[in-house]
């Protein structure tokens, strides 16, 4: 199956300082982007705001406002700057899309998953938000300047893939364990990602069965913002029964033991 290329429509720029309302020249929106305090902290344009000062300015202002939820903001102040939108106070993205759960990226720490729960374009794509939490992991020691991290941005990549294939692929009445298993990784960052409103789209390359529960594939997933992807990754993985997953380490184990003596 080859990749498909799905042209998405570019946005206009939402980022700009002030932006006019049609059909009211007076009425304008004040923009800014939500992000993490972590993140606050890098950042020198002054319309990247926490998510605290954003909801201090809902409460506080009369004109119109508009916040683009970025990266670094956790789940419970996600739901309080959703429960903010009213006439004057607009929410980009307009969905609210809950965070992926720990069986479909095989996470166990809430705060290390970086991606949206999947959902089906109807066209053959997958696409998730990216959804940094603040306390990721992988932030810890990979946080300079305004972009998000080249670290950051392979693991959730790889989070997508694996949740793809739990969505998607997996056959839901099969209870037996399996182990993902990751042939190769290639990256392909084209600029920075800013810690802005993210997009992962993922293209399906290739699926090749071997039963009903083994089987091989591969994706490709763009990181978009405003349309355009910045990041292209293409992650080739084996899904395969836990049982010789587990095999296959202990015979590794021992051949090195053996070798040893």
């Amino acid at each position: 199956m080859e990749a498909m290329a799905i042209p998405l429509q570019e946005s206009a720029r939402p980022y700009s300082a002030r932006e006019s309302i049609k059909g009211d020249e007076s009425a304008t929106f004040d923009h800014y982007i939500v992000v993490g305090d972590r993140i606050i902290k890098e950042c020198s344009n002054k319309r990247f705001i926490s998510a605290a000062k954003a909801k201090d300015l809902a409460q506080r202002s009369t004109s119109p406002l508009k916040l683009h939820i970025g990266q670094g903001v956790n789940d419970q102040d996600l739901k309080q700057l959703y429960a903010l939108e009213q006439g004057r106070v607009s929410i980009e993205p307009k969905r609210f899309v809950a965070r992926a759960c720990s069986a479909t990226t095989h996470k166990h720490i809430a705060s290390n998953i970086a991606i949206s729960r999947a959902w089906d374009n109807g066209n053959g794509t997958y696409s998730s938000a990216l959804m940094i939490d603040e306390d990721n992991s992988q932030l810890s020691d990979h946080l300079t300047g305004q972009h998000i991290s080249g670290m950051m941005i392979v693991e959730a990549a790889r989070q997508m893939s694996i949740a793809t294939a739990e969505q998607f692929y997996m056959d839901s009445r099969l209870s037996r364990k399996v182990n993902f298993i990751s042939h190769s990784i290639s990256v392909e960052f084209k600029d920075f990602l800013l810690p802005v409103p993210t997009e992962i789209l993922c293209i399906p390359v290739s699926l090749k069965r071997s039963g009903r529960q083994n089987f091989r594939f591969s994706v490709v997933l763009q990181f978009r913002q405003q349309g355009q992807s910045l990041a292209d990754i293409k992650i080739d993985t084996s899904v395969i029964d836990s049982r010789y997953f587990y095999l296959k380490e202990n015979q590794l184990v021992h051949r090195y033991i053996t070798k040893a003596n």
